[in-house]
């Protein structure tokens, strides 16, 4: 199974809102962004609260996880009588595994042979409904969408919705929820981590135990060797088989090691060659088997709580998450949640963090929420959703009024559609969070283009294909006729920038009217195609491709389509992006890309 689609009813500031991750195309990265107050966390708590049997989390009592007083979800302004519910909808998609666990189930446990989701055969929707009555919460309602089914004894479909049938359904009910995969919702990863972690105990674990020694056997299964803690920890602890214990001890040490600061050297740019994870193991004075996980240094060993409150959030982040999707017998496609991630890690270290999150999303999504422009990636704008609160008005954010509290959230389509005064195809995110660079910060020269194709096609074909080195900022607008924001915006910051321009009649008629409208300080920077070279005269960027890849790549995301559609095409290039796929392509057309690149970086480095 996986999540399709949210919706979330009288949840605190939400009236109603429904967060859809099948919009995007083949997107596994969800960004809410938005002011603080904008109710980002309240989205990220009704969204946990999907997750109808996952305690594991809530075992470690994170400050913030855990909704412990149901009454407080009562909406904001209904506090004083509420009497109502509270509805969290979510639609999963099934595939034909799926189908084929549910109808084995059926025959073995029920009088049915065949079943099947009644209204749309590729999803189920699963509901929660939070009841309350005086402002007091009186009962929690949960339920499938209704099946429906064949007899075993007969042919007819009948609705297991109905009475005759609910033990039926409640019986498919209870193995479906065993099917969806978990969500781990992470308000912060600070807090501490236990200084001896319990492989058992004489009575059953603790969910805090229970989430440690799983965390223990992801580590194993990152091996894939075939171990696991009884057989290959416990017992060799207790038999003090020490010469196979201490060699698969080593491995998991090594393997740690080579997860969290590999990526710490990538994050952060800079080795920790002399810096290690060590595990110790033991048992207590009870004979109790237990792990030591410590880090040693040039300067000695240490406890993970030891270490600075920076590094304790990164090392329990990789912990938790980049074990996690090793998991085996479990739902995957688990979604991880993040509120604010690295909030207190240096800007550079954030943008760096954007780049460990596609090595979570094996098997699994992430929806986080930021107030950093640090935190945005340009490449999943169009799996980003703008998160606003009626409260706050849009240009006076100290104003705040608790009867206008609604938490709303468009995609950021939608949002950049809305506010058409906004041309640069980036500017209303930095609006939205009422950013402006100071003189301190370090704004790359860019390069604007005319759209979002040209910005997807060109940042596929220099990192994808080519794979040329080095940083090149790329600003998309929304048209040749729309680049007076950004042009007027950099001007004022004093940033360096040159734009990109088609070659057909439009993009010179642009041309000239861009250096009548801003002078001798645009004359220089502003290029159509063929400036570049003579032979792209009335060129755009999708001639510069040979005519027949043009539909090539697009049946790789449209395989049933015969004719090039720019929509369909532009669609596949952000899909062939975003999931790093390499098309094969001319010598021809790598060479146009390579000369335009280079042209192009050449001209932004220079500030010409």
């Amino acid at each position: 199974m996986k999540f399709s689609e949210f919706k979330i009813t009288n949840f605190k500031g939400i009236d109603s809102l429904t967060l859809n991750l099948e919009k995007s195309p083949e997107a596994n990265i969800f960004t809410l962004v938005g002011l603080n107050e904008s109710g980002k966390t309240t989205i990220l708590e009704a969204i946990d609260l999907f997750s109808p049997l996952n305690k594991e989390l809530k075992a470690l009592e994170i400050p913030g996880s855990v909704i412990k007083d149901p009454n407080s979800m009562i909406p904001i302004s209904k506090r004083d009588n509420f009497n109502d519910r509270v509805s969290l909808a979510f639609k999963l998609s099934v595939d034909e595994d799926d189908l084929r666990k549910i109808n084995d189930y059926a025959k073995e446990h029920t009088e049915f042979k065949k079943v099947s989701p009644k209204r749309d055969r590729n999803y189920l929707t699963y509901f929660r409904h939070y009841n309350f009555e005086n402002s007091k919460f009186k009962d929690l309602d949960s339920k499938w969408s209704g099946f429906e089914g064949v007899l075993k004894n007969g042919y007819k479909t009948v609705d297991i919705g109905d009475i005759s049938y609910n033990h039926v359904n409640t019986k498919l009910a209870t193995f479906c929820r065993s099917l969806i995969p978990s969500i781990l919702y992470f308000p912060n990863f600070l807090f501490d981590f236990p200084s001896r972690i319990y492989l058992e105990t004489k009575e059953n674990p603790s969910p805090k135990q229970q989430f440690y020694i799983e965390l223990i056997q992801d580590i194993l299964y990152s091996l894939d060797n075939s171990t696991n803690i009884k057989t290959h920890l416990v017992e060799r602890i207790k038999n003090k088989e020490r010469q196979s214990l201490n060699r698969l001890v080593q491995k998991m040490a090594v393997k740690v090691t080579d997860v969290v600061f590999e990526a710490w050297s990538r994050i952060f740019k800079q080795q920790v060659s002399a810096t290690r994870i060590v595990i110790n193991y033991a048992s207590d004075d009870e004979d109790l088997a237990y792990l030591e996980i410590d880090i040693e240094a040039d300067d000695g060993i240490y406890s993970i709580n030891e270490r600075s409150l920076g590094f304790r959030w990164f090392f329990i982040f990789l912990l938790f998450t980049q074990f996690r999707p090793f998991r085996k017998d479990t739902p995957q496609n688990v979604i991880f949640l993040f509120d604010e991630p690295a909030s207190n890690l240096h800007p550079n270290a954030q943008k760096q963090l954007l780049k460990s999150f596609e090595n979570l999303t094996l098997n699994s999504k992430i929806i986080y929420a930021t107030h950093s422009h640090h935190l945005i990636n340009p490449n999943w704008l169009e799996s980003t959703f703008i998160v606003r609160n009626e409260a706050l008005k849009f240009d006076a954010t100290d104003s705040y009024n608790v009867k206008q509290t609604n938490i709303s959230i468009k995609t950021y389509r939608e949002f950049a559609a809305a506010h058409p005064h906004n041309t640069a195809y980036f500017q209303p995110i930095l609006d939205v969070l009422d950013y402006r660079p100071s003189d301190l910060e370090n704004i790359s020269n860019a390069v604007f283009l005319e759209g979002k194709t040209d910005f997807y096609v060109l940042k596929y074909l220099k990192e994808v294909i080519l794979k040329i080195p080095g940083d090149i900022a790329l600003v998309p607008s929304t048209g040749s006729s729309n680049l007076n924001t950004l042009i007027s915006l950099y001007m004022g910051w004093g940033k360096e920038f040159i734009i990109l321009l088609d070659s057909d009649k439009e993009g010179k008629s642009q041309k000239t009217k861009y250096i009548d409208s801003f002078g001798i300080i645009v004359e220089q920077r502003i290029f159509t195609l063929d400036d570049i070279d003579a032979f792209w005269k009335k060129h755009g960027i999708e001639k510069l491709f040979d005519p027949s890849e043009l539909l090539l790549i697009q049946q790789k995301s449209f395989p049933d389509t015969t004719r090039y559609d720019k929509t369909n095409f532009h669609r596949t290039i952000q899909e062939l992006l975003i999931n790093k796929i390499e098309v094969p392509l001319s010598v021809q057309t790598m060479n146009n890309f390579r000369r335009l690149i280079s042209f192009l970086t050449e001209k932004v480095r220079d500030g010409n």
